[in-house]
């Protein structure tokens, strides 16, 4: 009789608290961006401005689970460049995963590289990637508000 309670004592024993891993129906991910805002551009200089993307679980408390962040090329067909439009005339631009504007945030397609988190590495709640967006000098366009409207993806 002593065989049999003992392993039913130890299955009805609690464990610990722990934090579990968001990305649930009971825990989802949430994806919030701020604006990437260049001001005015002056054909003669480069523009450069930053941006945030952060991914986060519902419940501040627990773990966020491994995953990847990619950015759509927005108006434009493609990545090289991306493209701001006011009406029809457009202005080029990109964002870039370091301040060293060396590799384009995209989708992994076309040279582009996407983020990405390791969920090896404890994190609570929240994580916060930037873009760093540049539009290059020697444009010359008509004065108006450019502006393009991009689809952040988190897979995982």
């Amino acid at each position: 009789m002593r065989a049999l309670i003992l392993p039913l004592f130890l299955v009805l024993a609690p464990k610990p608290a722990e934090a579990l891993l968001c990305g649930t129906i009971l825990d989802p991910l949430s994806v919030s961006s701020t604006t990437l805002t260049f001001g005015n551009y002056l054909a003669a200089s480069q523009s450069t401005a930053n941006h945030t993307v952060t991914v986060s679980c519902g419940l501040g408390l627990d773990l966020l689970p491994s995953f990847t962040v990619a950015l759509s090329a927005g108006h434009a067909t493609n990545f090289a460049p991306r493209k701001m439009a006011f009406g029809a005339k457009t202005l080029n631009y990109n964002i870039y995963t370091t301040s060293g504007f060396a590799s384009v945030w995209g989708d992994a397609s076309g040279g582009t590289v996407t983020q990405s988190y390791n969920g090896s590495i404890l994190s609570l709640g929240s994580t916060t990637f930037t873009g760093y967006g540049r539009v290059p000098a020697g444009q010359y366009v008509a004065p108006g508000g450019y502006t393009d409207t991009l689809t952040v993806t988190v897979t995982f």
